[in-house]
């Protein structure tokens, strides 16, 4: 059937807004490709590439080596490490890792690139920083655009949210180094992308669909492991409206990453769960989480800790306060049952407090030595998906002012982390709140 004359008069509407969307993700694809280097080769590089290189040379996840042979030089170069069954291994879970090995094992047998060699190290994050942060960062993009749009989401929103989340996130900052954060954020969008096109009736019910959703969402607990809040509350929605898919396909998905996970904790370390859980295994001797230095020997109140994490010197709302839509979104859901998407809206609401009461009672050190607070980075598509209907009720100049002052902030703490990623205290809010430690 051909459209109507108002679908005609909105798709011409939108061609223009479609542009100006091309044209950010065509930036944001310069940045990951001219931006990406090894600069990422510190403590979030190191120990992934000890397991990495362990991997390939040895067989084994253990990363200490029989006094007789050379040790493993990325393993000297990182903290993030504990101690199982008598051996050293990498505090990072394993699944991220071997996506690592297989890419590094094609590298290394079509191009000659070895880790032995240290311009060969170069190149070889450069590519896997490329791949692996790069690549799951444009399609963050890409999904969150089109879950935008099918939600009915206003062309313009749409196109603010989506430069917002492309260069006014420490999502792009991270993109362009090693890390975890950037790839169980996508695994999060793709997640709320599936579960929002099925709940909705944008996306029929086929079975591979739930699957595919439960696969991508037991990923995220291998890769980011608090993030997976988010996830499990989209199957919680899909439980309730499609119990039996729900229950065996997306079931089924989910248990494959969790299993492989699983199996390899119980082989390494001797039970499933992460290491993150087993604060022992990092007080071995000799470990440096005996006896941490600067942000991570922090001692604050509670209170200080959760002032800082949200408003402080690495406040997520300091830094970036486009973001706070999605709590103004929120707090506007609890109050207002006309809420367009209200269910969608507290769900994301709840995942985000849950998220932030782990943060606040389970860690300390703001994320060590990074730029912000880099554990809510799963959460910033949330909360800026949450805005968009919130920011579709802004007519009035004013507002609009007001909001663009918001994404400059944010545009500019963007920006100090892509130069400054991996250093703490370097957020310009420590220039009038102080620094974390002297």
């Amino acid at each position: 059937m051909a459209p109507g004359i108002w679908e005609t008069a909105s798709l011409e509407m939108d061609k223009p807004f479609k542009v100006v969307q091309l044209l950010v993700f065509c930036a944001a694809l310069t940045f990951v490709v001219m931006g990406t280097y090894a600069r990422s080769f510190g403590d979030a590089a190191n120990s992934r590439l000890a397991t990495v290189y362990s991997l390939t040379e040895y067989g084994t996840f253990y990363l200490d080596r029989p006094l007789d042979q050379e040790p493993n030089r990325f393993e000297q170069g990182t903290i993030d490490k504990v101690m199982a069954n008598g051996h050293i291994i990498s505090s990072k879970p394993p699944m991220l890792v071997l996506f690592m090995t297989g890419e590094y094992w094609l590298l290394n047998k079509a191009f000659g690139l070895d880790l032995n060699d240290k311009e060969d190290t170069e190149q070889i994050i450069r590519l896997l920083s490329m791949t692996l942060m790069g690549l799951p960062y444009l399609l963050i993009l890409i999904l969150f655009a089109w879950t935008l749009e099918f939600l009915g989401i206003d062309p313009l929103v749409r196109t603010v949210l989506l430069f917002c989340l492309a260069f006014c996130t420490q999502l792009w900052g991270y993109s362009l180094n090693i890390n975890n954060h950037v790839p169980g954020a996508f695994l999060v969008v793709a997640c709320l992308y599936l579960s929002l096109g099925l709940i909705e009736g944008v996306f029929a019910p086929v079975w591979w669909r739930f699957f595919l959703f439960g696969l991508l969402a037991g990923l995220v607990p291998t890769i980011d492991t608090p993030a997976a809040i988010f996830p499990f509350l989209a199957g919680i929605a899909l439980l309730i409206k499609f119990p039996k898919e729900a229950l065996t396909w997306a079931l089924l998905g989910g248990l494959i990453p969790l299993g492989v996970h699983g199996a390899i904790m119980y082989v390494v370390t001797g039970s499933p769960f992460p290491v993150q859980t087993r604060a022992e295994l990092y007080l071995y001797r000799g470990s440096y989480w005996r006896h941490p230095i600067q942000v991570d020997a922090l001692d604050e109140t509670k209170l200080n800790y959760l002032f800082n994490m949200t408003l402080g010197r690495t406040g997520l709302f300091a830094l970036y306060p486009i973001l706070f839509g999605g709590i103004a979104a929120g707090l506007r859901a609890l109050l207002r049952k006309d809420t367009p998407y209200r269910t969608h809206i507290l769900m994301g609401l709840a995942g985000f407090v849950i998220l932030s009461a782990y943060y606040l009672l389970k860690t300390n050190n703001y994320g060590g030595q990074a730029y912000g607070f880099r554990w809510y980075m799963a959460a910033m598509p949330v909360l800026l998906m949450m805005s968009a209907p919130l920011l579709c009720k802004v007519r009035t100049r004013w507002r609009w002012i007001f909001v663009g002052f918001m994404i400059g902030i944010s545009f500019y703490s963007a920006w100090e982390c892509t130069v400054t990623p991996w250093a703490a205290n370097h957020e310009w809010t420590t220039r009038f709140l102080g620094t974390s430690y002297k």
